[in-house]
């Protein structure tokens, strides 16, 4: 049902960074949208070609329309590209990555690819959202495509695969050979390298033909790439008085990475919500008044857990058959965030979390030990605890047309951001581009030889 290709990427110069007594470990970063403001500024001291210079550059109070954090991270791109910071593959490959980390004692490793994703809409049924999203953040990634003409970081993606073949294919028998490694803030280890065997990337590109691919994380990246695909097919359109054939542009394409949901080492975690303060006109008791009459105090967990402020305890919660929303699908009307939002956020403080979090009031928390310091810090007046969703669930509520709401789960680990870029023109040093070589493998319009404004 989908298309997936390789690609040349354009990425970090290992031979390079090595000769400087660097690696993949000094230059890649967690997504930007988990980046706080001290973390940016260690990952800038860690080294003048790290990831975070472009992916979340610094503001400064003498930014104006012509310096910015869009125009600086694309000078940069160009630049390292001209120092041979960044190279390009010399062929089309698909990327294994794997990340490994400890928990209870044990080892998982979860293991995918990264590749491109022939663009589709939603509408197609071929690629599925699981949450809603936000403007904002899109706003932002439009305008870091728009200005450094590249595809900066890949949607987290998941479907079914029983028998496992991409494992098989990358991963069996086990090579030490070719990966590059790093490991993050978290003791992830990530391993990368490309693959560039014909007979495995037909192989793969066969095995999604039939799939269907549901969008675990990156909903906001995926949008964005949407949406950068049609301003450049209408402004093309606009220029040549013709729609560009489907598939001739390189935003016809968004890399991914892909994720078996088969394969044991893909875990999902819940994502909780904590307040900071209550909403204008609302207080403890008033709330908790308004809470026990929808819900029931119980022994084991049923939904979302409740914590007060000043306590340890986490009070298990049992919707009231009367008080069952009459608004939720099926699926949905069982699934605690769902029930937060419907039965709490909307249906006692008469808000939405998406509100509640723009006004500074819900934080979306998923670390411990973060939580625990706001209860010692006496920083919240209470807090829902959620459990985590089923992989299986989260399946089944997409596949029936539904949406969750917005952190309704939490992929871990996050993938790393700068190991790879593709990149919407030539590269600087000739007039090739990311998808040249692929046009066999792919059958493309070639309207130019030199991609101009994305054509291919």
């Amino acid at each position: 049902m989908v298309d997936i290709l390789p690609f040349r990427g354009l990425r970090y110069n290992l031979e390079k960074l090595a000769a400087e007594g660097a690696g993949l470990n000094e230059v890649a970063t967690p997504p930007y949208d988990v980046i706080n403001d001290a973390q940016q500024d260690a990952f800038y001291a860690k080294h003048p070609a790290n990831f975070v210079r472009v992916d979340l550059n610094k503001k400064s109070a003498q930014d104006n329309d012509t310096d910015t954090p869009y125009t600086r991270a694309a000078q940069l791109v160009e630049q390292w590209e001209a120092e041979q910071t960044l190279i390009p593959e010399t062929q089309p490959a698909i990327y294994a990555y794997s990340q490994s980390w400890q928990e209870n004692g044990a080892t998982i490793e979860r293991k995918g690819m990264i590749a491109l994703l022939k663009l589709e809409e939603f509408e197609t049924g071929k690629v599925l959202p699981h949450e809603h999203t936000l403007k904002g953040p899109k706003q932002d990634r439009i305008q870091l495509m728009r200005s450094t003409l590249c595809n900066l970081s890949q949607v987290f993606m998941i479907y079914s695969d029983p028998q496992r073949t991409l494992e098989t294919l990358l991963y069996s028998p086990p090579n030490a050979d070719g990966w590059a490694r790093a490991t993050d803030a978290d003791g992830v280890v990530h391993q990368f390298k490309p693959v560039t065997d014909a007979d495995i990337l037909k192989q793969l590109q066969t095995l999604f033909k039939d799939k269907t691919l549901l969008i675990a994380d990156g909903h906001h990246r995926y949008e964005t790439g949407l949406a950068y695909q049609r301003e450049v097919r209408e402004q093309i359109q606009q220029q040549t008085g013709q729609a560009p054939p489907e598939g001739s542009l390189l935003s016809d394409y968004g890399m991914i990475f892909l994720t078996n949901m088969d394969d044991p080492g893909l875990k999902v975690y819940p994502t909780h919500r904590i307040l900071y303060q209550w909403p204008q006109g609302w207080n403890q008791e008033r709330f908790e008044t308004e809470l026990f009459k929808k819900y029931e105090v119980v022994s084991a967990d049923e939904t979302f857990s409740y914590r007060k402020p000043g306590t340890d305890a986490l009070i298990k919660l049992r919707l009231k058959p009367e008080a069952k929303p009459t608004k939720l699908p099926p699926l949905l009307d069982t699934f605690d965030a769902a029930l937060l939002e419907e039965t709490v956020f909307k249906g006692i403080l008469n808000t939405t979390g998406e509100a509640l979090k723009h006004e500074h009031l819900l934080g979306f928390y998923r670390n411990e030990d973060e939580i625990e310091a706001l209860w010692r810090d006496h920083k919240t007046v209470g807090g829902f605890f959620l459990a985590a969703p089923s992989v299986k669930l989260v399946h089944e509520i997409c596949e029936g047309g539904n949406r969750m709401p917005q952190k309704s789960t939490y992929f871990y680990p996050k993938i790393l951001s700068g190991l790879v870029l593709y990149p919407y023109r030539a590269f600087s040093e000739n007039t090739t581009h990311a998808l040249s070589q692929v046009v066999e493998a792919h059958p493309l319009a070639n309207n130019t030889k030199t991609p101009v404004a994305g054509l291919i």
